[in-house]
């Protein structure tokens, strides 16, 4: 069954091509200069108001013509602003593209007049005209059968991360193999209105050495002849603004007075790395039955996205020595595990150390946790810890909090001996945390409040 959004698009595009076969604004593209392959493309896409309907802001497009060919930006569509992710057909194999993963406001259908590839639109989450988002995508293998590729984007205004989708593709150790695009399309043919969209933080980390890659370089290029585009093919205008980020516009009464198509665009880019911070892991929960330890967590929506989670379990509060238990896994959207703990000694205690790296291979600070392998449930092992423990202590970087009880909408701050304020975060909703300590040698005070109370402890950092 076709989606509302589809019907919808359908009609409007069987009368759009009666009536305005040759009213739509000129395609226009922004082709970087990336040649290596790469396992991760960034870029973020600002539109500028006013945004006629019916156009689509590419940030990202590669691969076209090889397997895994595809693109995502952001959309005017007159089901509302949606967030698209695409992959074309297989070539070298007659199995179908599915998904690994959808968000809740991700429909997903086949593409009908590209080929039967999959198409992912996603209209909830939404975008606003002005705003920088910046989108994301990264190709991994993890057998000889498929290649995963993710869709995030980041709300630059709102500061949150959101994973639109997963999708598997049928043929393994796909990368992004050709030079990233970007493109603006009128796709109906409502040349009239002028579009405009502004590109930036462009980046390709590089396969062969892990690098990145800054579209720094790009051609700025236009498509003609366009015989759908007769009416406005010269109305267009593109270039670099102030250094800091490139723009095309199409349509309207433009014309190229910075540059006309065909010309090499050089943007400056004195970073290395496109500098998203890294992942944070908050509230994670054990509950450990019998043989089977059933771990839970959360992420810092604000912070690059979880790709990986990585769990170690050890007898000593030092971690040394070997594990006794190890878990490595890809999965990008799980928050939810159970570890086979059978080869533990009932009620001794152990220590879980857990953490994520982010899509950007980025490390997470670990979280220690204790737990007594038992019948008894991580709850009950809380409750007999006297309402918070903290470890390790002397810290050396991190200091773990575990609570008895869910905290709520709480404050907790870091103060040295004198008083003065060295850290504070707040709680919203946790069962436990983890805290930085950026500050030098010496005895400190924790510090809880919560709204009716305040409640202290001591301890050392190394």
């Amino acid at each position: 069954m076709k989606s509302k959004s589809s019907i919808i698009l359908l009609a409007l595009l069987l009368t759009a091509s009666i009536l305005s076969a040759q009213n739509r604004a000129p395609s226009l593209y922004l082709n970087y200069q990336d040649d290596e392959p790469g396992d991760v493309i960034i870029n973020t896409l600002r539109v500028a108001s006013p945004s006629p309907l019916y156009t689509y802001y590419c940030g990202l497009l590669w691969n076209g013509g090889q397997d895994a060919g595809g693109y995502c930006g952001m959309q005017e569509h007159p089901a509302g602003r949606n967030f698209i992710f695409s992959l074309w057909d297989p070539i070298t194999s007659n199995d179908t593209i599915t998904a690994d993963y959808a968000h809740p406001d991700t429909e997903l259908a086949n593409f009908g007049g590209e080929g039967t590839g999959l198409r992912s639109l996603n209209f909830g989450i939404g975008w606003e005209a002005n705003q920088w988002y910046s989108l994301v995508s990264r190709a991994w293998s993890t057998d000889q059968q498929v290649t995963y590729f993710g869709y995030w984007v980041f709300d630059q205004y709102n500061r949150i991360w959101h994973h639109l989708v997963t999708m598997k593709y049928p043929v393994p150790d796909l990368k992004f193999n050709t030079r990233t695009s970007s493109f603006i399309e009128d796709w109906l043919g409502n040349g009239q209105e002028a579009r405009t969209v502004h590109h930036q933080n462009g980046w390709k980390r590089k396969t062969s050495d892990n690098s990145w890659h800054a579209f720094d370089k790009s051609y700025f290029d236009r498509v003609y002849p366009d015989a759908g585009t007769t009416n406005y093919i010269e109305n267009y205008d593109g270039g670099v603004i102030d250094n800091a980020y490139y723009f095309m516009t199409s349509g309207g009464t433009t014309m190229p007075v910075t540059n006309e198509d065909d010309v090499l665009l050089s943007l400056p880019i004195t970073a290395t790395e496109p500098g998203f911070p890294a992942g944070a892991i908050e509230n994670l929960l054990l509950d450990a039955e019998n043989d089977i330890l059933t771990i839970s967590w959360g992420v810092v929506d604000s912070l690059s996205p979880q790709y990986s989670y990585h769990l170690r379990i050890y007898d000593n509060i030092q971690l040394s020595g070997t594990p006794l238990v190890t878990l490595d896994q890809i999965k990008p959207h799980f928050r939810e595990a159970t570890v086979d703990i059978s080869n533990l000694t009932d009620n001794q205690q152990y220590f879980v150390q857990f953490y994520i790296r982010d899509i950007f291979d980025q490390e997470s600070a670990a979280i220690i946790t204790p737990f007594v392998k038992g019948s008894m449930s991580g709850t009950d092992q809380l409750h007999r810890a006297r309402g918070i423990s903290l470890f390790p202590n002397p810290v050396t970087d991190t200091l773990n909090l575990m609570f008895e009880e869910i905290v709520q909408h709480a404050q907790v701050e870091i103060l040295d001996m004198k008083g003065r304020l060295i850290s504070q975060r707040k709680i919203t909703y946790a069962k436990s945390m983890a805290i930085p300590i950026n500050a030098p040698g010496g005895l400190y005070v924790l510090k809880i409040h919560d709204g009716t109370s305040d409640k202290t402890w001591r301890f050392v950092k190394k």
